[in-house]
Formats: structure tokens, C-alpha cells, sequence
């Protein structure tokens, strides 16, 4: 049986903000929202904040004690979220750094060409190679300019790559499939529409193959079900018998991926 609140007489003195001390001597803040939801709920931010939703009908005071009640788990959240920050922080697109393609490791090389009126990226044995005009670059300029210039090549790389995946797999799996759009996409590595689009989040082309194959697998399964009931994932699974690992696999990557691409 759950908990039940009567509404508060008055206003909580604690009113929708609060804090919790961590067994570290760290403190966090969190906010709690009320909204014409049903159940209550944690939630933190990439960018660490917490937040505590309650349905309008509760006192703050529900909010409060769901908060000191999940405080180890608001704890770890937060501090993944500090440790990805630091790790982001700590990664500079600068001569020597390693960047992914394909799951494996490649090293940055930044090389001046002022004859080039453009960024110019190129996968060669030695790595990803940056030439271009640099001469009129500030450090922090420059390290922007090419990380974009980086970003725009796996894009293009991506389109060609996802492609061609997506052709392969819709006729083993023998479905269809309208438009391909690739994406810079914050959260989602795909998704698929009604109508049979497929979006794809460029970043697939920093994973391991077999990943890839998954995400395109996945998306192509929706276009037979539209939902994750398990009919889908029965698709998905005649397919790739081992998707749990890959999907398993694909989580592990997030953090890194998103913080430093």
C-alpha cells in the first residue's frame, strides 16, 4: 500500500526547494515541480540539476521526503554527470588527441595550410589530418574551427555509411523505407516516423559496426511494429540474436559520446 498525504493546510515552510547532504560534505539542490501528472518522480538533468515532479494534489512535503529517500541515487547521478564533465573538460581537438571512427581510436594531426581557403579533414594511416588556413586563428579559435570542420567530415562520412547500412539490412529483413536523414540528434541514435523516414545520429559513425547494425536494425523494425511490444523486439532478436549486448553496449558509449562529440 502506498503512502497517502492529505493536502497540507498551509504552505509547506520548506516550500519547493530544498537540499541534500551527501555523505562526501557535497551538498545538492533540487527544485520540486507540480504538474497534472499522476505519480511522483526524480529527475536529473545533463546538466545536474534535480528536479522532483509531483502531481498537484501533493504537498511539497511528499516531495521532500522522495528526495531524502533517493538521495544515494540522486548522489550517483550527479556524480557520473561530474565525472563526464571533468572527462569532457579534460578532451581538447588538438594535435595528438584521439578521436573515434568506427569504434577504434585515431589520432588527431593538425596540419597549417595557408594555401587552402577551407578546412580540409582526410583519413589517412596516420589518422584524421586538419589542413586548412590556421595562421589567423587565436589557440581557442582554432581548436573550435577544427573540431568543427572534424564534426562536418563525419557527418558527410556518416550519410554514405548509414546509407548503405540501412539498404543492406531492409532487404534481409525484406521491409521498406522512405527518406534517410542524417542527424545531429541530442539524446536519440534514431528514430523512424509514420510515414517510414529514418533519422540516424551521425555519431554512429564514432561506434563499432555492430552497433551501428543494431541501431539500423532496430529502426527498420518499426517499420513492421511501431512500438517495443514484444513482437518487436522478436524482430529485432531473428536478426541479431545477441541485441541485448549491443543495446547494453550502446549505453556504455553514451556518456563519453555525447560529453566529448
Amino acid at each position: 500500500m502506498g503512502i497517502r498525504y492529505k493536502e497540507a493546510e498551509g504552505p509547506d515552510s520548506r516550500g519547493d526547494t530544498g537540499k541534500i547532504p551527501f555523505d562526501d560534505g557535497s551538498i545538492c539542490s533540487y527544485r520540486i515541480i507540480k504538474s497534472d501528472r499522476r505519480t511522483m518522480a526524480l529527475q536529473v538533468t545533463k546538466a545536474g540539476e534535480v528536479f522532483v515532479r509531483l502531481p498537484r494534489r501533493l504537498p511539497f512535503r511528499a516531495g521532500h521526503e522522495l528526495a531524502q529517500k533517493n538521495k544515494d541515487w540522486i548522489f550517483a547521478q550527479v556524480e557520473k554527470i561530474r565525472r563526464a564533465s571533468e572527462r569532457k573538460n579534460a578532451f581538447h581537438w588538438t594535435e595528438g588527441t584521439s578521436v573515434l571512427l568506427y569504434g577504434n581510436n585515431r589520432l588527431l594531426h593538425i596540419k597549417p595550410d595557408n594555401k587552402k581557403k577551407a578546412f580540409c579533414v582526410q583519413d589517412t594511416k596516420e589518422g584524421l589530418v586538419v589542413s586548412g588556413p590556421m595562421a589567423s586563428y587565436e589557440e581557442e579559435a582554432l581548436e573550435s574551427a577544427v573540431k568543427e570542420a572534424v564534426k562536418l567530415w563525419y557527418r558527410r562520412e556518416a550519410r554514405g555509411y548509414l546509407e548503405a547500412k540501412a539498404s543492406s539490412w531492409s532487404a534481409v529483413m525484406n521491409v521498406g523505407y522512405g527518406k534517410i536523414a542524417v542527424r545531429d540528434q541530442a539524446t536519440r541514435w534514431g528514430s523512424c516516423s509514420a510515414r517510414g523516414n529514418l533519422n540516424f545520429n551521425w555519431r554512429l559513425v564514432l561506434l563499432p559496426e555492430e552497433l551501428a547494425d543494431y541501431v539500423v536494425v532496430h529502426e527498420l523494425a518499426h517499420r513492421i511494429q511501431m512500438n517495443h511490444s514484444r513482437a518487436f523486439w522478436e524482430i529485432v532478436e531473428k536478426e541479431l540474436p545477441d541485441y541485448r549486448l549491443r543495446r547494453r553496449e550502446l549505453k556504455r558509449y553514451e556518456g563519453e559520446i555525447y560529453q566529448r562529440y
